[in-house]
């Protein structure tokens, strides 16, 4: 005898056999025993979820023996009939290969308004029905609204939209779930137990997971495993047959990235590339659970969104509370940017080393996203980076290790705020040329006016731009800071007490000195006291004071005023001002595009 495919063998021939569609096995078998069946019924979800199946089997109910009955024996004549596709009474007609209008007039037309020859009821079962023509469907309509007594269409499609409105009307629509994964894995076992193959739970799991909800899809890659592996199939197995990445890979590197184990993920991404991991199909697995964590991390309670098993489901809460909801939404960003990134990259090993680094340090990456990990991470007191151990210095020779040395000074309180890094250096202070009369000479404050701009970015770099287009000139005793005649609101920005504190703060770091600083509207010629800022007096440069402990001064990528450190609410506004710093910037002065003459 031929061989038959397993997916045919195990279909299954009754309402109970059928998995995952209990609300319309139910609905069904009622319609059966209570003499309600409809005259039209159009099933419709994605491959192999069973809509066939289910059809021959509400045929099987209104043509057996014992029947019409929502429990049919598969065991008369009339069921075994059905079940072999040799009834006279059913007819299985496939749509794609007879579109026309006249196949519609030869098979049911010109044969419905006869009487069943054998069964109690005639059954027309028309499959991917979509792919009949537009003429095919107004020659079936008439029939399909008022067909003959003790007939049945049963039409299935896998594009229910391309069906028209007029066929919908006229049926009892009954959508096909996808499957869970437990419930194919539960189907998978059952088969597998009976043709005696010997396979673990875990690669059942990775053949129901890739077969992304189809039963059909799912039976036919656990055959193809069964003659590839000789009747024991293995975890490898499945990851080299289907390309599929095992779960516990998938937690391993989010448990890297949460940990933020640089080192470590480098190492895991080696070994991923000594077992031949196809690095494409590993990211978008790990966008896919990147995007269970997230779902679990949002609505805690709704775990049935998850498709996972239950004992994944209770590690992917527990993983998701270790990150937290900002987390993995840069998680999710980068991870989007990646999947872009590996089509074109040279070196995919490389774009997922960078990416896995961007993930777990956020230091590392100079985006607004991670600016908005790193504060957050200020405020709950959650480390942003692993601490560095510094190493003691060998002794290199018998005679240096024999020297005496002095006691080392205590070492200074170390700041216990999370995202410390190493503070960043402010800029070498340089004496500006003092010429006869005390005045700043102004060749020198222009060609130091570049490293005052570098020095405020450090400072404040959301209101750096403020001062990309201007020019420094020197009036007297004072620095006089040049806005283009369309920058009035830049002007009106950088007049804002802080910012002129900062900026201030900024010439001392690089002249050594405070002049007395000034905003003017236009270069020509003099300081225009009406949109100056305020005057403040002459002072000498600060001191730079200790911070406090506790009190990080700065980052790698972006530094934190010491006074607002502690205070939550300046943290918060620093980040505001990150994020709307490119709006601003954007935003148009409607005074002076309608009026670009007037100066006032």
């Amino acid at each position: 005898m031929a061989h038959q495919s397993w997916y045919r063998t195990y279909r299954p021939q009754s309402f109970d056999d059928v998995v995952g569609q209990t609300h319309i096995e139910r609905t069904l078998r009622n319609a059966v025993e209570e003499d309600s069946v409809a005259h039209a019924y159009l099933f419709t979800g994605p491959r192999g979820t069973g809509k066939t199946s289910t059809a021959r089997i509400l045929a099987k109910a209104l043509n057996c023996e014992q029947g019409p009955t929502g429990t049919p024996d598969d065991s008369c004549e009339d069921c075994a009939a059905i079940a072999a596709g040799t009834h006279p009474d059913v007819h299985e007609l496939d749509a794609a290969s007879r579109t026309g209008v006249d196949a519609v007039r030869e098979e049911i037309i010109g044969r419905v308004n006869y009487a069943p020859t054998r069964g109690h009821w005639k059954v027309y079962i028309i499959d991917e029905v979509h792919m009949l023509s537009n003429a095919a469907f107004n020659a079936l309509l008439k029939t399909l609204e008022e067909p003959p007594s003790h007939t049945v269409f049963i039409l299935c499609t896998t594009h229910p939209h391309k069906v028209p409105e007029t066929i919908h009307s006229r049926c009892q629509r009954f959508d096909f779930h996808r499957l869970s994964v437990e419930e194919i894995v539960s189907r998978l076992r059952f088969i597998a137990d009976a043709e005696k193959v010997e396979v673990a739970d875990a690669a059942l799991s990775l053949i129901g997971k890739h077969a992304l909800g189809g039963m059909r899809d799912a039976i036919t890659n656990l055959e193809q495993l069964a003659s590839f592996s000789g009747g024991k199939i293995s975890l490898e197995d499945v990851e080299g047959l289907l390309g599929e990445v095992d779960a516990e890979v998938l937690f391993e590197a989010a448990d890297l990235v949460c940990d933020r184990d640089v080192a470590g993920a480098f190492r895991f991404v080696a070994e991923l590339s000594e077992r031949g991991v196809d690095m494409t199909e590993f990211v978008k697995s790990f966008v896919r659970h990147a995007r269970d964590l997230f779902v679990v991390a949002a609505v805690p309670e709704a775990g049935e969104v998850v498709d996972v098993t239950a004992g994944d489901r209770t590690r992917l809460e527990r993983q998701a509370r270790g990150f937290g909801m900002e987390r993995l939404v840069r998680l999710l960003d980068v991870l989007d940017r990646l999947s872009s990134e590996l089509r074109y990259a040279s070196d995919q090993r490389l774009a997922l080393e960078v990416a896995l680094t961007r993930m777990a340090r956020p230091e590392s990456d100079l985006t607004l996203e991670s600016l908005a990990e790193r504060i957050a991470a200020l405020e709950s007191g959650a480390a942003v980076a692993p601490p560095s151990r510094p190493s003691a210095p060998a002794a290199s020779s018998p005679e240096l290790a024999s020297k005496p040395t002095s006691p080392a000074p205590a070492p200074a309180p170390v700041a216990q705020a999370p995202a410390a890094a190493s503070p960043v250096a402010e800029p070498e202070s340089v004496q500006a040329p003092i010429v006869d009369g005390g005045a700043l000479e102004v060749a020198a404050v222009k060609r130091a006016w570049p490293a005052i701009q570098t020095a405020f970015k450090k400072l404040r770099p959301s209101r750096s731009h403020l001062f990309d287009s201007s020019e420094i000139e020197v009036v007297g005793d004072s620095l006089v800071v040049e806005f283009a005649k369309d920058q009035r609101f830049a002007l009106e920005l950088a007049s804002d007490p802080e910012t002129v504190q900062l900026l201030r703060r900024s010439i001392a770091s690089v002249l050594g000195v405070t002049p007395p600083v000034e905003f003017r509207l236009g270069r020509s010629g003099g300081s225009d006291a009406s949109v100056a800022g305020p005057r403040p007096a002459p002072a000498p440069a600060p001191a730079p004071a200790p911070a406090p402990a506790g009190v990080p001064v700065a980052t790698e990528a972006h530094a934190v005023d010491v006074q607002s450190a502690d205070d939550p609410a300046a943290l918060e506004r620093m980040l505001i001002d990150e994020l709307g710093a490119q709006v601003v910037s954007e935003i148009p002065n409607e005074a002076t595009e309608q009026n670009p003459e007037d100066p006032s």
